[in-house]
């Protein structure tokens, strides 16, 4: 469950949005490189809690010059274009997590 400032956030997106998640996640396809669970999270808290483009300079200084940041930030950018809310855009990020680690 991901939290923002005013508490847990309902991780269900609306109907219409199911449609833009299962897009966005054909367009980005399986990424080469694992996401760890734990910057993912942080990852998608500051999504939530701020905006996509503090999202991707997140990813961009944590993960300095490497695959991960390439793929975080290339999904970030993905979800962005497919015009996903941030709570779309973190069940993007957990289901592509969750394919990598073998339990989808």
């Amino acid at each position: 469950m991901v939290f923002s400032a005013q508490g847990p956030v309902n991780r269900l997106p609306i109907n219409m949005e199911k449609e833009k998640i299962e897009k966005a996640i054909k367009a980005i396809g399986r990424p080469e490189i694992t996401f760890k669970e734990i910057l993912v999270r942080d990852i998608q808290r500051v999504l939530i809690e701020k905006s996509y483009d503090e999202a991707i300079v997140f990813a961009e200084q944590y993960f300095l010059s490497t695959d991960v940041n390439a793929g975080l930030v290339r999904a970030l950018v993905v979800c962005r274009r497919y015009r996903l809310s941030p709570i779309a855009a973190t069940q993007v990020l957990d289901i592509l997590s969750n394919r990598e680690a073998g339990k989808e």
